[in-house]
C-alpha cells in the first residue's frame, strides 16, 4: 500500500520580511541602483499593498542587511557599495515587535520584583546605573550595564522564565545595530534623564516594594527606549505626518491609561 506523498512545511514569514526580501532582490538586480533614493514609504505601500508599519520594518531590515542607508530629512537610499552577502535575518523579530513585547512584559516583571528585591540585588542595580552614567565608559560598556540592570530586575523575581525572556529581548536587541546608534544618548542631559533618572525611578520603586510604581516607571522607560526610532521614521516621511504604527499606538495608549 502506497502512503500519501510527503508535503514540505510552509515557511511562515512575517510580511515585513517578505517585503524586505523582495526589495533586496530588486536592489541586487540593479532595479534600484547604488546610491539612488529608494521610493517613498507611501509609494511602497501603494505598490506592495501592505501597511506603512510593514514597510518601515522592511526598511530597517534592509539597513541591517547593509543594503540601505537613511539620511535625516532626505529619506532612504541604496547603499553606495552593496555587501557581498546579506546576513540571515530569519530568526530576527521586527523592531516594532520587540518594542511592543518589552512594553508588555518588563513592567509586569518589575511589579513582581518589587516584592522580592534583596539587598544584594539593590546594590547590583545601583552599580549598573553608575556604570551607565560613567562618562569614561565606552558605548559597549554602557550597553552591558543597561543589560545587567534589566536582567537583575528579572532575576530578582526568582522566576527563571522571566530572566530568560528578558535575556532573549537583549539578544534580539543586539541584532539591531541601529538601536544603539539611533538612540545615542551621549549628551549629559540625555544621560541624566534616561540612564540615571529613569533607571533610578525603577530602582526606588523596587526598593520601596511599590509594585504599581515599579510597573509605571518601567512602562515609561520601555516606551522611551523604543520611541526615538519610531519618531525617526516619521521624520523621514515626505508627505507630512504619517499614521502611527499599531505597535506604537498600543504602547502610547496603555501608557496614557
Amino acid at each position: 500500500m502506497t502512503g500519501s506523498p510527503r508535503l514540505d512545511p510552509i515557511d511562515q514569514k512575517p510580511r515585513y520580511r517578505l517585503v524586505a526580501e523582495s526589495l533586496a532582490a530588486r536592489i541586487r538586480a540593479g532595479d534600484y541602483p547604488a546610491g539612488t533614493k529608494m521610493p517613498a514609504d507611501k509609494d511602497l505601500v501603494d505598490q506592495l499593498r501592505v501597511s506603512r508599519t510593514t514597510v518601515r520594518e522592511a526598511m530597517i531590515a534592509l539597513e541591517l542587511m547593509g543594503l540601505v542607508v537613511t539620511r535625516y530629512g532626505a529619506g532612504a537610499f541604496v547603499a553606495a557599495v552593496l555587501p557581498p552577502e546579506a546576513p540571515d535575518l530569519s530568526g530576527l523579530p521586527g523592531y516594532f515587535e520587540l518594542v511592543e513585547a518589552r512594553f508588555a512584559f518588563e513592567p509586569e516583571i518589575a511589579a513582581i520584583a518589587a516584592g522580592t528585591l534583596t539587598p544584594a540585588a539593590t546594590a547590583r542595580l545601583r552599580a549598573a546605573i553608575e556604570g551607565m552614567c560613567d562618562e569614561t565608559a565606552t558605548l559597549a560598556e554602557v550597553e552591558a550595564c543597561d543589560r545587567d540592570f534589566h536582567l537583575c530586575v528579572a532575576q530578582a523575581t526568582g522566576n527563571a522564565v522571566f530572566a530568560q525572556v528578558v535575556g532573549e529581548f537583549w539578544h534580539a536587541r543586539q541584532q539591531f545595530p541601529e538601536w544603539t546608534r539611533l538612540n545615542n544618548r551621549q549628551g549629559p542631559a540625555d544621560i541624566a534623564r534616561f540612564s540615571r533618572a529613569e533607571h533610578q525611578a525603577i530602582l526606588d520603586a523596587l526598593a520601596a516594594g511599590d509594585a504599581a510604581a515599579a510597573r509605571a516607571a518601567m512602562q515609561l522607560h520601555c516606551r522611551n527606549s523604543g520611541q526615538p526610532l519610531l519618531e525617526r521614521w516619521r521624520r523621514l516621511e515626505e508627505e507630512g505626518a504619517a499614521p502611527q504604527s499599531p505597535a506604537a499606538g498600543r504602547v502610547l495608549r496603555r501608557t496614557a491609561s
